[in-house]
């Protein structure tokens, strides 16, 4: 999954920090829920949440919508959010390739 998303999914040599939910793999359970929200912070002021997928198609051809939200509370509310669910391990750090 790790090398197919860097290779396919995000050009360039410059990576984010990126996690994603392990349930999303696991194809046995029909009813794992997944993360499908793409959030993403920025010096812990700004916030931007989508339902888009970040690839070329999604940009290119879905009808998606986004918010970009300049506020240091609702940033850092976000990032202890998330960062609740990396230390429970609901959510993981994307390997490098």
């Amino acid at each position: 999954f790790a090398t197919q998303f860097w290779s396919h999914g995000w050009p360039g040599d410059r990576r984010p920090l990126v996690y994603y939910d392990p349930r999303a793999l696991d194809l046995s359970d029909p009813d794992a829920g997944v993360l499908h929200a793409k959030v993403v912070v920025v010096d812990d002021r700004r916030v931007f949440v989508t339902s888009a997928n970040l690839t070329s198609r999604a940009m290119d051809r879905n009808v998606e919508a986004g918010l970009l939200v300049f506020d240091r509370e609702l940033a850092q509310s976000t990032v202890a959010r998330f960062q609740t669910l990396i230390d429970h391990g609901m959510v993981m750090p994307l390997p490098a390739p």
